[in-house]
C-alpha cells in the first residue's frame, strides 16, 4: 500500500513503519522534514573542503546523514527489487565497479572532473542502492565529489525535483538519456545550475 502520493518516476513509499517522526501525516510534511535532514548533511559535507574517498561505507554515510532523522533504513542498502535499479544482490558489486571507474578516470584523466561528477551522479541513480532518496543522494554525492576537488557545484532546485515540475521532467529525461550513454542533456542541465 502506498502511504504518500507519489509523483511520476519516483520510488513509491510503500511502508511507513520505518518512519522515525510520528507526527508526519502527508507528503508535504515528509518533504519538509527530509529537507531539514538533508540540509544538515549538506552542511556537514559541503562546508570544509577535504579529500573525499568514495567507497561502500562513505556512500552509506552520505545517505545516513541525509535521512537519519527520518528513516530507520537510512544508510542501509535496499533488500528487495524495485522497478528501477540493479538487482539488490548486485548493489555492492556495481558500486565497487563505479568507484573503480571513478579512480581510473581520475588517474588517466579520461574525463574532466565535471564529466566525472555527471557519470557518478547518473550511475548512483541507475544502481539505486537505497529504499528511497536515491536521486537526492546522487546529487549530493556528485556535489561532494566536485567540492572536494575545489570545483563549482550546481545549485539544485531541490524542492522542484521532488514535485511534478518542468525541471523535474527535464532531469528525469536527462537521466533516461544517460541510461543510453548520452550524457549531453544531464551535462546541459547541470551546467545551467552552476
Amino acid at each position: 500500500m502506498e502511504y504518500f502520493k507519489t509523483i511520476d518516476d519516483a520510488t513509491p513509499i510503500e511502508d511507513i513503519s520505518s518512519l522515525i517522526p510520528t507526527h508526519i501525516l502527508n507528503r508535504d510534511e515528509l518533504n519538509e522534514w527530509e529537507a531539514n535532514n538533508i540540509l544538515k548533511a549538506t552542511k556537514k559535507f559541503l562546508t570544509k573542503s577535504t579529500k573525499f574517498d568514495f567507497s561502500i561505507e562513505s556512500i552509506k554515510e552520505i545517505h545516513k546523514e541525509m535521512f537519519d532523522k527520518t528513516w530507520q533504513w537510512a544508510g542501509k542498502f535496499r533488500t528487495k527489487n524495485y522497478n528501477i535499479g540493479v538487482n539488490w544482490h548486485n548493489i555492492q558489486e556495481e558500486l565497487k565497479k563505479l568507484f573503480g571507474d571513478l579512480n581510473y578516470w581520475q588517474k588517466k584523466k579520461t574525463f574532466d572532473l565535471f564529466q566525472q561528477s555527471i557519470r557518478l551522479h547518473h550511475k548512483l541513480v541507475q544502481i539505486h542502492p537505497f529504499v528511497n532518496g536515491n536521486g537526492r543522494h546522487a546529487r549530493l554525492a556528485a556535489d561532494i565529489f566536485l567540492f572536494s576537488h575545489g570545483q563549482k557545484i550546481p545549485i539544485w532546485p531541490n524542492k522542484s525535483l521532488i514535485e511534478e515540475t518542468d525541471i523535474r521532467k527535464k532531469y528525469i529525461n536527462a537521466l533516461k538519456s544517460a541510461d543510453t550513454g548520452d550524457y549531453s542533456l544531464l551535462e546541459q542541465l547541470m551546467q545551467k545550475l552552476l
